[in-house]
């Protein structure tokens, strides 16, 4: 489990308008909650950034220490992000108690994809699910879950059921739920159109017997009259 430190102020306003002003400022607004209640709190935003480099994309516990000095153990749940400014608008924390289990998601890393015997068959991994829900207490927060790719062949899948055992860890969601997969090589199909050789008829209709057309024409002779 890993743990870090964030500094955050508490603040008593909210509202669009606040909420605009902090970020002008460089702080981003966020949210703790707990149990039913929750407060209001802004961070800089720098500081953030910089934490989520430490990180480094795994599960994480955050200490948050206020400007009064009061911690709170907690994890990120969601972070709102504005994708016309890439910036940050707005981060939920979940406080948690220690020794109390809680719900986290974790980041699934892959391993031996280039060794993957679906993939020397000619298949392509395809990696659908790339975070994992789970329930543990902090101290048993892993910082990812790790799976091994290596004997995955063609047209198999590892699903949620099939994830390692981590001592503390349960792995919430549907069992039947598809992690990953090996897909089979794409063969390109050509379409083939086909188009009338007027050359070949033209050559079909010489090859018409002389005598033939003379029947057809005295029998349209004989028709006339």
């Amino acid at each position: 489990m890993k743990q870090f430190k964030l500094n955050i102020i508490n603040r008593e306003k909210t509202g669009r308008g606040v909420a605009r002003r902090l970020r002008a400022k460089g702080h981003i607004p966020a949210c703790v909650y707990s149990k039913g209640n929750s407060r209001s709190i802004s961070l800089s935003a720098v500081e953030f950034r910089d934490l989520k480099r430490s990180i480094g994309g795994g599960a994480v516990l955050i200490e948050l220490v206020d400007d009064k000095g009061e911690t709170a153990l907690t994890s990120i749940q969601e972070i709102q992000r504005n994708a016309v400014k890439n910036c940050i608008n707005h981060i939920d924390f979940l406080e948690v108690a220690r020794g109390e289990s809680f719900v986290a998601h974790v980041p699934v890393h892959l391993i031996g994809e280039a060794d993957a015997l679906g993939v020397k068959e000619g298949g392509m991994i395809d990696h659908k699910t790339h975070e994992v829900e789970i329930r543990c207490r902090p101290s048993k927060l892993p910082d990812h879950i790790e799976v091994d790719v290596k004997d995955l062949i063609v047209g198999a899948a590892i699903h949620i059921s099939d994830l390692p055992v981590h001592d503390g860890v349960e792995y919430l969601g549907t069992p039947i739920q598809v992690i990953v997969s090996c897909q089979p090589p794409t063969v390109a199909v050509e379409e083939v159109i086909e188009e009338t050789d007027e050359e070949t008829v033209e050559v079909a209709a010489d090859e018409v017997p002389a005598s033939k057309v003379k029947d057809d024409v005295a029998a349209e002779g004989d028709a006339a009259e």
